[in-house]
């Protein structure tokens, strides 16, 4: 019996080298999707302040949208991969990616979206900031420390999102909360990419 340890280490080892593998294909490939709609989310947002250049915010913002759709699909995968203790983290981050996409969709609205959108960018963040909380601080997350940048940054898209429906000061201010946010988040999201040796 004590001769079969040998051959199942190498197994666990072979699976643990396996899902390692995975893990950094999986986030560089987040980090990939990240950089669309946090480079697109910057130019929506920056536009949003001048005046006259709705157009050009549609058109960023629809590129947001797909950055998100692509994200959200590659966190699903990334959910798949983590410790057990932190999938509920990991869903409520899935959640509030999926609500910030349905956000997004909201501001086209005409008449209602300038309220829904803000609205359900705030209902996104709460989510989103709830996963980043529990990853933060968990024991076996490997990407933890480019959590702490990403919670800060759902605090700063919460502030964004509340002065976002105050008609026009609020817009500029929510304009300049979304830049930072989204810088925030690829920064956070690269340190998160950083691979993990095998």
């Amino acid at each position: 019996m004590p001769r079969n340890k040998p051959i199942i280490n190498q197994k666990i080892n072979i699976m643990e080298a396996e899902k390692i593998t995975k893990w950094n294909l999986t986030t560089e490939a987040i980090y990939k999707n990240v950089m669309l709609f946090a480079i697109a989310g910057m130019v929506s947002a920056l536009f949003s302040i001048i005046p006259m250049m709705g157009w050009l915010v549609n058109i960023a913002n629809v590129c947001v949208a797909a950055g998100y759709i692509a994200f959200f699909i590659r966190l699903k995968d990334m959910q798949l991969l983590v410790n057990e203790a932190d999938a509920p983290f990991a869903k409520y981050l899935c959640n509030g990616v999926l609500i910030h996409i349905l956000a997004i969709m909201l501001r086209f609205i005409p008449a209602i979206g300038w309220i829904l959108g803000p609205l359900a960018i705030i209902v996104s963040c709460v989510f989103m900031l709830l996963g980043y909380n529990g990853l933060k601080k968990s024991e076996t997350f490997a990407g933890k420390e480019g959590m702490k940048m990403l919670f800060i940054a759902m605090i700063i898209g919460i502030v964004g999102g509340v002065f976002g429906i105050i008609p026009v000061v609020g817009t500029i201010i929510a304009g300049i909360c979304f830049i930072v946010e989204f810088v925030l988040v690829l920064l956070g999201w690269k340190k998160v990419a950083e691979p993990v040796a095998e």
